[in-house]
């Protein structure tokens, strides 16, 4: 039997909620007895806690007649590729980072401007803001419909020395995804270095190509390099320079062609994945710092005053970049800026 819940606790435990949750429908519901097939696209690791959240969802459905087979670290679809998917039918559901999106959708760029969200509370607060529901409602009004989401917290790994004042990436090539990271990496004064997935990261990693891997916990965990970084600069309790909205999308019309009980086996599924990725959060912080700190490697954090340096460079380079490109930017930063606060 494939183990679809690794060696994360927290995905184990959410695991039992499964198998327990699946015997109780098995008994409650009947199910029709026609199946179906299924296919979910990430660009994640295998074992990353974000692959785990759509295993256990095509875990829970199976007992419910819906085969979702899931196929990550891109097999099937690169990252950019993975929206026309779901819209002309070539995949059922996708797990991306917004960053992704942003290209149809550049008012998402808000959410991971450095310094925007660098919180736990603070991207809760963002999740119920008025801005994001609008957010929400530019990605349904395309046909996809928003199943469930998480957001990751932004980590940095230095391969010569700790990332953590801007003046520390001069002349280094940092990994950036998206021109507005890249325009603040930029003015630290870092070469700016495109890696828009895991194991395009890798491979830079392995050919020494980038000094700075720029990225999110949950990434820069299972990428498994901890002895390729002399330090890594995890969110402390001032937080992290930026987070990172991830949600799980499916196709609105396979959504709804589905019967009543499939739909609420579905979110209830999904609702569960959501709150295990949540909770996840800080173990994978944890988890990182404990096994870099293991492999002999330095894990520091910023300070408020260093990270209030970097978030004075932000406004005047990424932030003024999304205010002039963006129809309407400056409302929109100023609105989810209020929001988090």
């Amino acid at each position: 039997m494939v183990e679809r819940f690794g060696g994360n606790p927290v995905f184990k435990h959410l695991g039992k909620l499964v198998l327990g949750a699946v015997v109780a429908m098995a008994t409650a519901v009947a199910w029709p007895v026609h199946a179906e097939t299924w296919t979910a696209s990430h660009q994640f690791p295998p074992g990353d806690p974000r692959d785990l959240a759509l295993q256990a969802i095509a875990h829970d459905m199976a007992a419910a007649g819906l085969t979702i087979k899931v196929f990550p670290a891109a097999s099937l679809l690169r990252p950019g590729d993975q929206w026309n998917g779901l819209i002309n039918g070539s995949v059922d559901m996708a797990f991306t980072p917004a960053d992704y999106l942003i290209e149809r959708f550049p008012q998402l760029a808000v959410l991971s401007l450095p310094g925007m969200i660098g919180t736990r509370a603070q991207a809760e607060k963002a999740g119920v803001s008025a801005p994001m529901h609008e957010l929400r409602r530019l990605i349904e009004a395309e046909g996809v419909m928003i199943l469930a989401d998480s957001w990751s917290t932004g980590a940095i790994g230095g391969r010569r020395k700790c990332i953590l004042a801007p003046q520390d990436a001069r002349g280094l090539r940092a990994r950036v995804i998206g021109k507005y990271m890249a325009e603040t990496w930029s003015a630290a004064g870092a070469i700016p270095v495109s890696a828009p997935t895991s194991d395009t990261l890798a491979t830079l990693v392995d050919s020494n190509l980038i000094d700075i891997a720029n990225t999110s916990t949950a990434t820069l965990l299972t990428l498994r390099k901890q002895h390729q970084f002399a330090c890594i600069t995890i969110p402390g309790e001032a937080g992290a320079l930026w987070s990172l909205w991830q949600p799980i999308l499916i196709s609105k019309r396979r959504f709804d062609a589905l019967d009543e009980p499939r739909r609420q086996a579905l979110l209830t599924a999904a609702a569960r994945a959501q709150e295990a990725l949540a909770v996840s959060t800080p173990v994978t912080e944890r988890r990182l710092a404990e096994e870099f700190k293991a492999s002999g490697g330095r894990v520091v954090s910023m300070d408020a005053e260093t990270l209030a340096a970097w978030h004075k460079l932000a406004r005047r380079t990424a932030w003024k970049m999304f205010r002039e490109q963006i129809p309407g930017g400056g409302e929109l930063i100023d609105r989810m800026q209020q929001a988090v606060e």
